[in-house]
């Protein structure tokens, strides 16, 4: 493998890790706080978890390669994405409409 290909992977490795890991930080972090008292306290959590766990699947990957019980670990993660994504564009077009509503008045 040629150096510069190398060189992006091992840097992209890193970087995907160091996410994974303030992505974790972030969640337990927002654990210690009252985020269940608001609907975007409890958005926010999900929201970092899906992210933080997509993440740790990546260096999980990196780590112990393909399989079929990764690929099943992988769907598993992967179906909080659009759940949250569509939780947040609710949340964005309820604030929107609200927005609206209250320039209108």
């Amino acid at each position: 493998m040629p150096v510069l290909a190398i060189t992006l992977t091992v840097l992209g490795n890193v970087l995907l890790t160091w996410a994974a890991v303030v992505g974790t930080a972030s969640v337990v972090v927002h654990s210690r706080v009252n985020w269940r008292s608001s609907p975007m306290g409890r958005h926010l959590m999900a929201y970092m978890s899906v992210v933080a766990a997509v993440l740790v699947l990546g260096v999980i990957k990196i780590i112990v390669g393909d399989s079929w019980w990764f690929q099943l670990i992988r769907l598993v993660t992967f179906v909080g994405v659009p759940i949250v994504m569509t939780q947040r564009l609710v949340l964005q077009l309820r604030a929107q409409r609200a927005d609206k509503a209250a320039r209108d008045a």
